[in-house]
């Protein structure tokens, strides 16, 4: 058997040998390249008696290398179905008719009320900051608020059922 022969015979024969141990083909596949490139560089650098030996002692270790690893670190198989951080295209309308929603309500309140959630909720000043600048107690600036968070969630709730109302 020519030496070509051999190494094609010696590659079914250690497939075979990896396959049953990690019923995988594709792993099998891969460490098989592998057992041959060790096998080829170790018998540049020194005299092989028994290369068939040689490459099984090989193979056994690199499954038992790829076991090991597969240990470290879990192997998690992929979906058809890449999920995409964007957002749909659904939610992405759905976000631009509340904001503009929004925009309305906001339009529609009486202005100490709308400058007074603005400041609040969209610039983060704090209560005593509104009443001392508006000249309000504290009070007054937190009712304010809270009947412009009512009035909001009233009209975007209203908003969605009118269109939940439209989809069916």
């Amino acid at each position: 058997m020519t030496d070509l022969a051999s190494l094609r015979a010696q590659r079914d024969e250690l497939y075979h040998f990896i396959v049953r141990r990690t019923r995988d083909p594709a792993a099998a596949d891969d460490l098989v390249q592998e057992t041959f490139a060790r096998l080829l560089t170790y018998e540049q650098a020194r005299t092989v008696a028994d290369r068939a030996a040689l490459g099984y002692r090989i193979a056994l270790n690199l499954v038992r290398d790829h076991f090991r690893s597969r240990k470290r670190r879990p192997v998690e198989a992929l979906d058809d179905d890449i999920p995409c951080q964007a957002p749909a295209p659904e939610q992405i309308l759905m976000h631009r008719q509340k904001v503009e929603v929004f925009g309305k309500v906001l339009d529609a309140m009486p202005p100490l009320r709308r400058d007074v959630f603005i400041r609040r909720r969209l610039h983060g000043q704090t209560t005593r900051e509104i009443a001392a600048a508006l000249a309000m107690n504290e009070a007054a600036v937190e009712k304010h608020v809270v009947r412009a968070l009512e009035q909001l969630h009233r009209e975007v709730a209203k908003a969605e059922r009118r269109a939940a109302g439209g989809r069916r």
